[in-house]
């Protein structure tokens, strides 16, 4: 009867993770918890006011809370817990300090390569450290309550949380060898779908190669660049891999962005060897790499509107410089391109987030379909789901428009004749999202 359970709506999508920022949902309560602890701080309630700063990082999925915040409360103290990636974080708050760790990786028989480099990170610090606590390598704050405020903690808790799970998946990376701590944090996935993970990211490997052969042999640099920054791009976010393949994926990004002094077809061909590296990877290597994990804060600094419409505006402008010049076949490339870098680079809007993933839920239907997911896109028919499409999109903005009056939802703005022309209407309707504060 499972199909019947679908056709008529009560049994629920599956939950998977995608990305490596945060992509849950916030706290419903959220505001009113930060505001009772700004309130408990000036009164003195320091515990009171911990206990509602921290409930206030408490995240869902699919409605229900996730375990990434635990807390243990008594007369005079406070024990918690706190979840990021890899890492855990453990703190003891009364009313005079804070203290609060992460357990790295254990000191014995460690690379002195990475004792160095952790002691050397502890210069672009602001609040924490690492330091040697018996045979654990850890990253501490220790802070004075006198004065805090939940603005205050925010951030040291932030940078030992991010700090610690950063570092954590590099020795997992690099030193492979080295015994991490706390790693039962980790959730592991069910081995089906890590194959299915494996057996789409080679045949997007393959489509690649494939799309790269049919581009013209002149001025074709620009759009090699496209194909392969969004096969890594799409890797990142829809596979989710960790230790190694995140690592290389990285890297190779922060290349192709950061240097500008090697050509770009020098660029390319360094993508393409990473690439065919993937390809070539066994099974076995590459489920090793693939977990979830708690989040409970976003990596990527917080984006401003300008600078979302900014790359949307730039983006566009060369699917029109491509158009204009009859090169149709990159096009839905840059439209996906546009969706996966905003979603890597970019500390976004809940909303944004949530309409992005929508987007690449859509162009990527038969990956979502393997997961369980209903599909919004028939690539066989080459059909759009429109009735179900514009209700995911009243469901994405609804819960913002008593904040933002101005925040319409757009489904019905939208062309579903084709994908090209409804992805473009797409990004630019994104474009034009009002999040003025009336």
């Amino acid at each position: 009867m499972q199909w019947l359970s679908r056709l008529i709506g009560t049994e629920p999508e599956p939950v998977y993770q995608f990305g490596h920022t945060f992509n849950g949902e916030v706290n419903p309560k959220e505001f009113e918890l930060f505001t009772a602890a700004s309130k408990a701080f000036e009164e003195g309630k320091i515990i009171d006011a911990y206990k509602f700063f921290l409930n206030s990082l408490q995240n869902y999925t699919a409605g229900k809370p996730n375990p990434n915040i635990i807390l243990d409360i008594h007369h005079d103290t406070l024990d918690f817990r706190l979840v990021q990636g890899s890492a855990v974080v453990v703190g003891k708050v009364n009313d005079k300090k804070i203290e609060a760790y992460a357990d790295i990786v254990l000191k014995t028989g460690l690379h002195v390569a990475i004792k160095r480099r952790l002691l050397e990170r502890n210069y672009n610090f602001t609040y924490s450290s690492f330091y040697f606590h018996d045979d654990k390598v850890r990253i501490k704050i220790d802070l004075d309550n006198t004065t805090m405020t939940p603005q205050k903690i925010f951030f040291p808790i932030r940078e030992i949380a991010l700090n610690a799970d950063f570092e954590k998946e590099f020795i997992a990376s690099e030193f492979p060898e080295s015994t991490l701590l706390d790693t039962d944090v980790l959730i592991p996935i069910d081995d089906d779908i890590k194959k299915k993970k494996y057996d789409f990211m080679r045949q997007w490997i393959t489509e690649c190669e494939a799309s790269i052969k049919r581009l013209p042999s002149n001025d074709n640099t620009g759009m090699i660049s496209f194909t392969y920054l969004e096969l890594l791009l799409k890797i990142d976010y829809l596979i989710v891999p960790h230790k190694q393949i995140a690592q290389k994926i990285t890297e190779r990004l922060t290349e192709y962005y950061g240097d500008d002094s090697t050509l770009v077809e020098n660029k390319n061909a360094h993508l393409q060897t990473y690439i065919h590296t993937l390809n070539d990877m066994p099974y076995k290597n590459f489920a090793s790499q693939l977990y979830d994990t708690l989040i409970t804060f976003d990596p990527m600094e917080k984006a401003s509107d300008e600078e979302v419409v900014n790359f949307i505006e730039e983006s566009l402008s060369k699917v029109r410089w491509y158009k204009r010049n009859r090169y149709p076949h990159v096009i839905p490339t840059i439209y996906n391109y546009m969706a996966f870098y905003l979603l890597y680079n970019y500390g976004l809007r809940p909303c944004i987030h949530r309409l992005l993933h929508l987007f690449v839920e859509i162009n990527h239907s038969d990956y979502f379909k393997a997961l369980g997911y209903t599909p919004l896109y028939s690539t066989q028919k080459e059909q759009l789901e429109t009735r179900r499409i514009k209700s995911r999109i009243n469901e994405v903005i609804r819960p913002h428009r008593s904040k933002y009056k101005q925040l319409k939802p757009f489904g019905e703005k939208l062309t579903y004749s084709s994908l090209n022309e409804f992805n473009h209407g797409f990004l630019l309707q994104i474009k034009h999202l009002d999040f003025t504060e009336l």
